[in-house]
């Protein structure tokens, strides 16, 4: 059985981390979470190519990320319960066969009403590896946050690092895909990752550092209200904002590419977003303790709110290239600084629960935002960067309200 760390050597880098897991946890949570990336620009393309439906691609990619956002704290909350083995490795059976069965079915010219219920089924059944990795590395790395370590927030900054990487190099390899090979591509080797890497990840020795309250009858499990108190529904309006940050910038920066005549080439000026966001994320964990956590997302809002500023200002792409560079470092470390927040909140007993909340918010923000922006920047054109702005100043606004409620908690609580 995985024990929480009692290594004498605080945690502070990567290579510390590997030493408690070991490596392949590293390989098997990586690519388990490669296909989070890649349904929803997989479905859409085959859908698009094989039904000629543009509209029927869009509501079958809205479903799926909207019916993952759903699904993953449902998910979270019977791992707490039953433990994120047997959750693994039934959901990803169950999400593989859906994939293959929505492939077989747009193939076979089947009514859409079935292929959109098996998107529905497919998108809440995906398992949340994320939030049961973070989980996993709270649990594991307990005894280091009491020893004055920095193994928590070095490990969320690579957990948001690694979701940066596969966010943009998943809709590369569905491209790839689906022109070498073919429009279903993508999704069956998406099916095929579920099963054997999640899976894995599921089975994988970690798994037993986070006990299921089913297991302990006399374990402390925080009532279902505890999930719905300020502590721990301000992050995840957070994390929503941030999903609804990436949202907009990515809708409204297609809308300028394609006015350049450059719509091919959106995903790379995006990605110079994800790379400094990335780099970002791995070192937020070495800033000082000094520095605190509600500071830091108060700061990161207020640059994304700057920056969103600016583009709607000034919507060129020389500009828009070196707000991106600016603008990513704050995205990586606020992503981390939220996390670490929303962890340090979570109900007793409700761990992962509380980490598939903060997950499935960023999906959830991203896929309302993507669509409803879209729609927005056929009408207004380059000036729709103003909702990047929005939501970042909402999201400001949510920040400050967190930090108020954090010294509230702490005034009443005595410290």
């Amino acid at each position: 059985m995985t024990e929480p760390s009692t290594d004498a050597t605080p945690v502070t880098r990567i290579a510390h981390l590997a030493r408690i897991t070991g490596v392949w946890f590293f390989v098997l949570g990586f690519v388990a979470r490669i296909p989070f990336a890649m349904n929803i620009v997989g479905l859409l393309t085959l859908i698009t190519v094989v039904r000629g439906s543009i509209a029927e691609a869009g509501l079958v990619s809205a479903a799926f990320g909207i019916a993952m956002g759903v699904g993953g704290p449902l998910l979270g909350a019977i791992a707490d319960r039953h433990g994120q083995r047997v959750v693994s490795v039934v959901v990803s059976v169950l999400h593989a066969a859906l994939l293959l069965g929505i492939v077989a079915s747009v193939y076979g010219d089947a009514p859409f009403w079935l292929i959109f219920a098996l998107t529905l089924l497919a998108g809440a059944t995906i398992p949340p590896v994320s939030a049961y990795a973070r989980a996993r590395w709270l649990a594991l790395l307990a005894d280091d946050t009491r020893r004055g370590g920095r193994g928590v927030s070095t490990a969320l900054g690579y957990e948001s690092m690694v979701e940066e990487i596969t966010f943009v190099g998943g809709p590369v390899l569905v491209g790839l895909l689906a022109t070498l090979i073919s429009p279903a591509a993508p999704v069956i080797v998406a099916a095929v990752s579920v099963l054997v890497f999640a899976s894995a990840f599921g089975l994988h020795r970690t798994a037993s550092a986070v006990q299921p309250s089913a297991a302990h009858p006399d374990a402390v499990v925080a009532p279902r209200r505890a999930l719905v108190t300020l502590a721990v529904l301000l992050p995840v309006a957070g994390m929503l904002l941030m999903g609804a940050f990436f949202g907009t910038t990515l809708a409204s920066l297609t809308a300028v590419m394609e006015g350049e005549g450059l719509g091919e080439s959106t995903g790379l000026v995006y990605g110079i977003m994800g790379a400094t966001s990335a780099v970002a994320a791995i070192t937020v964990g070495r800033l000082p303790r000094s520095f605190p956590l509600h500071l830091r997302w108060v700061i990161g809002a207020a640059a994304m709110l700057t920056a969103g500023l600016v583009l709607w200002a000034f919507p060129q792409l020389p500009v828009i290239v070196v707000v991106f560079v600016f603008v990513g470092v704050f995205v990586g470390s606020t992503l981390v600084t939220v996390f670490t927040i929303g962890a340090e909140s979570a109900p007793e007993g409700r761990l992962a629960t509380n980490m598939a909340m903060l997950s499935s918010a960023v999906t959830i923000g991203q896929g309302l935002t993507v669509a409803a922006v879209g729609a927005l920047a056929e009408i207004v054109g380059a000036s729709v960067f103003v909702s990047v702005a929005a939501a970042s100043g909402v999201m400001l606004l949510v920040a400050l309200a967190a930090s108020v409620q954090h010294k509230a908690a702490r005034a009443r609580a005595g410290v």
